[in-house]
């Protein structure tokens, strides 16, 4: 039976799982003395945290009670303190007609992923090392939120439509979407030689989903058919180059000194430490969306019809893709694009570091570490991505950069610390 149509067999109480079965299992293979073939495969368990118990939230057991007070410069001398309590005529039951509700399927099994590698790993020197690696794995029973009391598209009053009429929309907590990851790993690491210590990874990668489980992406334009909502991950990055390196400077402990400054020297400019990440991945997926739905539907989104790729070989903060490629489907249609079909910003970035090391003995088992971090050193823009509502008129433009609020992708942050070891 469909989402949302009436009689779906969904419950506020759910069965108990007690089949989740775990296996792990794993093989390494020397080929020769430098060569090792890896491999695993492994099946892993979730569990859906919520801050307080939403099943207990509909009505008539929840509701909300306004009370309202005196107010003014006339009405204070008969305002009602807060001592004297909440109002005897508490209301027992919240009337139920119109209102929100959400409900769990009785069979809702935990979000389980089966993960599975395989890895080819090549020493090249005394100091380097390359391995080549697939990744992949499949998501199920992942977490989804279709509106079941979603009204069908039409004319008329709204509350008509819905499969509940005398109910507003209707959260179904459903563990029945499904995932699809997989991705290429290759990485390069050269082990300290001459001070230098250096790790490239670099991944290709694609993950698609009906559902990206608790994000803020799109919502789902027609609840009667998940397949249609199947697209790019909210978090699919389809490149990513990360580079780490360290460098230990020619100066400080065990080197020559020409003349009597060698203590001087030592303590000004020895021990120092530069280190770096620099990571390079391309934007994350976003969908285009019409700034008005025409659907009649209640609080529905409704997407465009798509008439072209809506990419750009140029594309600028002024205008990041091609909005004439998407037109309205008209009243009371579901529109053909799909979610997740274009690609944002990509990000650009690199985090510095420089150590100095001050010993308080030969051994250096003690002593005091001055450390200067910059994250996005070069203050390189990372915008995020760009207004999607079709028929906007700032549609295709980015106005924002910096998401999230971390000490990646953002403006250039630096900090200056002492750190003691003893």
């Amino acid at each position: 039976m469909p989402l949302g149509t009436p009689g779906y067999p969904a419950n506020t109480v759910t069965n108990g799982r007690y089949t989740n079965f775990g296996p792990r299992v794993g093989l390494a293979y020397a080929l020769d003395s430098k060569t090792v073939i890896r491999s695993g495969f492994g099946i892993f368990y979730a569990y859906e945290t919520y801050n307080s118990n939403p099943m207990a939230k509909n009505a008539p057991f929840n509701g909300s009670l306004v009370a309202s007070n005196a107010s003014g410069a006339a009405g204070y001398a008969a305002g009602v303190p807060v001592s004297v309590g909440f109002p005897a005529n508490l209301p027992v039951l919240f009337p139920a007609a119109g209102t929100t509700f959400q409900l769990y399927q009785r069979a809702f099994p935990n979000p389980s992923a089966n993960e599975w590698n395989f890895n080819i790993q090549r020493q090249i020197s005394n100091h380097d090392t390359l391995s080549a690696a697939y990744v992949g794995q499949d998501g199920v029973h992942v977490l989804i939120n279709p509106n079941i009391n979603q009204a069908i598209p039409g004319l008329g009053a709204v509350a008509s439509r819905r499969p509940y009429p005398n109910l507003s929309d209707g959260t179904l907590n459903c563990t029945c979407a499904n995932s699809s990851f997989n991705s290429l790993q290759l990485s390069y690491i050269h082990r300290i030689a001459s001070g230098l210590d250096f790790q490239g990874a670099y991944t290709y990668a694609h993950s698609i989903d009906n559902s990206s489980g608790n994000t803020n992406g799109v919502a789902i334009q027609n609840p009667a058919n998940l397949e249609l909502y199947r697209g790019n991950s909210d978090f699919d990055v389809r490149h990513n180059l990360v580079l780490s390196w360290s460098y230990e400077l020619p100066f400080g402990h065990g080197r020559q000194f020409a003349g009597s400054a060698h203590g001087v020297l030592q303590q000004a400019i020895g021990g120092w430490r530069l280190n770096s990440i620099d990571t390079f991945q391309t934007g994350s997926p976003f969908t285009p969306v019409m700034t008005t739905s025409l659907l009649n539907s209640g609080s529905v989104t409704q997407w465009p019809n798509r008439i072209g790729s809506g990419t750009l070989s140029n594309p600028t903060i002024n205008k990041w893709f091609d909005p004439t490629a998407f037109v309205s489907p008209g009243s009371y249609n579901y529109g053909d694009s799909g979610r997740n079909i274009l690609f944002g910003p990509g990000t650009k970035e690199f985090d510095l570091s420089l150590f100095k090391e001050f010993p308080f003995n030969e051994s250096k088992s003690r002593h005091l570490q001055f450390r200067a971090e910059a994250f996005n050193v070069f203050n390189t823009p990372q915008f995020n991505n760009p207004n999607a509502s079709i028929g906007n008129a700032a549609v295709a433009t980015i106005t924002s950069a910096g998401s999230p609020l971390l000490f990646q992708r953002t403006s250039r942050e630096i900090q200056l610390a002492l750190k003691l070891y003893w």
